[in-house]
């Protein structure tokens, strides 16, 4: 972890949150679509939870702007571009093969391995280290949910599962971004 807090820092954080809550919404809907439980009530319960993660978010971006902004190192976002290159490519491998062994019920839980591990390599890269916690809890979360559920539940639980872990993981990356805003203080007037 960075010991001086930067404007890059802050943003990196609230755009991570972006990302987690918006694809962890999609894993919800999917999950309610799946389970046939999509209805008014349960499609505005996801979606006020993704406009109130979203809003948290561009507020902590919209923050961002009281600390200094370092130069970007554009090398960062090569990498990032490679590791989500990997993981789509990995990702239409597991479907495609998916369906040619005919385990569509394990799809799910083969996106899940994948989107997990490719956490792994982001904490790296982002200096992230609950990164590693998401990626361990959705690789862990698709194997054991594989392992136990009967597979006619399995696509509808494991979904759910993915959508929790990473809105779990947006919440808890922005109560690190508001504790280390506070613990910084104020670095620039606003």
């Amino acid at each position: 972890m960075q010991k001086e807090l930067t404007a890059n820092r802050v943003s990196s954080m609230g755009i991570g949150v972006m990302f987690a809550a918006g694809f962890g919404s999609g894993w919800l809907f999917w999950s309610l679509v799946l389970q046939q439980k999509i209805g008014a009530r349960s499609a505005t319960s996801v979606g006020t939870g993704t406009l109130v993660l979203l809003a948290v978010a561009a507020y902590v971006m919209q923050q961002s702007k009281r600390w200094p902004r370092v130069a970007d190192a554009p090398e960062v976002g090569r990498a990032f571009a490679w590791i989500n290159a990997l993981e789509w490519t990995a990702v239409a491998a597991a479907v495609f093969g998916c369906a040619r062994m005919h385990w569509d019920a394990y799809v799910p839980s083969a996106v899940t391995v994948i989107v997990g591990l490719h956490y792994y390599p982001l904490a790296r890269l982002f200096r992230n280290p609950i990164h590693y916690v998401t990626g361990t809890v959705l690789v862990a979360w698709a194997l054991a949910s594989a392992v136990i559920m009967p597979t006619d539940q399995l696509q509808g639980v494991v979904t759910m599962g993915t959508g929790a872990i990473l809105w779990s993981s947006a919440v808890v990356t922005l109560v690190r971004a508001f504790q280390a805003m506070r613990v910084a203080g104020p670095a620039m007037s606003s």
